[in-house]
């Protein structure tokens, strides 16, 4: 018995008629070999199969056990090879059928009901850096007068995106303490200055591109005056 007519064609599909070996395209000078020979007790199954062309085919097969010299290919390496060549081959299909569809422009979604998202007071640096974890984009926005009022939020806002960008500024717990005591020192200038500081976070959706929607939490942050009428609730 040998490989039916299906498995054939169903690994010259997959290896696009392809060496698996050497990646030559062969055209019909293709042959299926048994990575575990039949009088090992091999089958005649798609997984026992790869796709050769004459020249790999004929070095798998002379090796001679009784005069053994260079290294034998594996049942293991076989396999290997075939697998890793059949993952390129589909890559390229798909990459091709991305090309041709069409793709939709990216955009990004607020949550469901994200204007009633609560804002938190929020009066030390460690009340923020566990707003801050796991954020993957950041939304602010602040009420300055003067030219003093923007450098003290800009320095601070500044620090916020840093964290934000560079995981290791928090990722050891030394680090993590310095930058909650950093942000305290921060927020208590502009409590001084007349400024406080409101935090929450939204789960915001990006849909379009060729991949699938994804969520994504962004802090939101905003920084008013203290004699900001619109402010009635301060929740810590």
């Amino acid at each position: 018995m040998a490989f039916s007519e299906e498995i054939k064609i169903k690994a010259m599909v997959a290896c696009g008629r392809c060496c698996c070996i050497c990646h030559k395209f062969c055209g019909n000078n293709m042959e299926v070999h048994h990575i575990k020979a039949r009088s090992d007790g091999g089958q005649d199954t798609y997984d026992n199969a790869i796709p050769l062309c004459f020249d790999c085919h004929a070095e798998v097969r002379q090796y001679d056990p009784r005069h053994p010299k260079g290294t034998k290919f594996t049942e293991k390496e076989l396999h290997n090879h075939r697998d890793n060549w059949y993952d390129k081959v589909k890559q390229g299909i798909d990459k091709e059928k991305n090309k041709n569809e069409k793709v939709e422009p990216v955009r990004i979604y607020h949550q469901k009901d994200y204007q009633k998202i609560m804002l938190h007071k929020i009066d030390e640096g460690r009340q923020l850096i566990s707003y801050i974890d796991g954020i993957c984009g950041f939304s602010y926005d602040e009420e300055t007068q003067t030219l003093e009022d923007v450098k003290l939020v800009a320095e601070f806002v500044q620090y916020i995106k840093e964290i934000i960008d560079f995981d290791d500024l928090i990722a050891d717990p030394y680090d993590r303490i310095m930058a909650g005591f950093n942000l305290t020192q921060s927020i208590k200038e502009l409590d001084e200055a007349g400024f406080w500081v409101f935090v929450g976070r939204e789960n915001q959706k990006i849909v379009g591109g060729l991949g699938n929607p994804t969520a994504f939490p962004v802090l939101i942050m905003r920084i008013v005056r203290k004699d900001n009428k619109q402010i009635v609730r301060v929740d810590k």
